[in-house]
């Protein structure tokens, strides 16, 4: 009867140790992979939003040179934001709103990273990507994958009960 009641008192300090210690720390982890994941998606949906909008109010295309009879049949053409010729086999872009053309890289850059407030055409400045989702995209761009204040404090908090510390200065 003795054996039994060491027996069963080792088994009640494992299940204690299970279920008060082992799984709310699994829970604390479970809970801080899954804010980073959300976070993490709404940073990349934001991101790539102007991109959708960029597809949508421009169409790509493959420069090829026409030659009739050894000579070029038409002018050839030249980005304004790099400012050099269209070589055969770039890769440009035509803004719809007003038939511009760029090379496709310079046009992305020019519309995602410039200082200006709206993305516009560099010529004529017809709007491309509107203000706010300007703003939203160079915000998320700015902070890349960093959290709020309080993502932060949240994370500091699962992560000190996982290590046992009851303090966030613990780390």
């Amino acid at each position: 009867m003795r054996a039994f009641n060491k027996l069963f008192s080792h088994f009640n300090q494992l299940i204690n140790i299970f279920f008060f210690s082992l799984i709310p720390q699994a829970l604390r982890f479970l809970i801080l992979v899954f804010l980073v994941s959300i976070s993490a998606y709404v940073q990349r949906h934001e991101k790539y939003k102007c991109r959708k909008i960029i597809n949508k109010k421009s169409t790509k295309f493959v420069y090829r040179k026409r030659k009739l009879l050894g000579f070029a049949a038409t002018e050839p053409l030249d980005c304004a934001i790099c400012l050099s010729d269209f070589e055969h086999g770039d890769k440009g872009r035509k803004i719809e709103s007003c038939g511009h053309i760029f090379h496709e890289n310079c046009l992305d850059k020019w519309l995602m990273h410039g200082k200006g407030r709206q993305a516009s055409c560099p010529l004529c400045r017809s709007v491309i990507i509107p203000e706010n989702m300007v703003e939203v995209h160079r915000k998320v761009e700015e902070e890349g994958l960093t959290f709020g204040m309080f993502e932060e404090e949240l994370a500091l908090l699962l992560l000190s009960g996982l290590s046992g510390c009851s303090s966030p200065t613990c780390f």
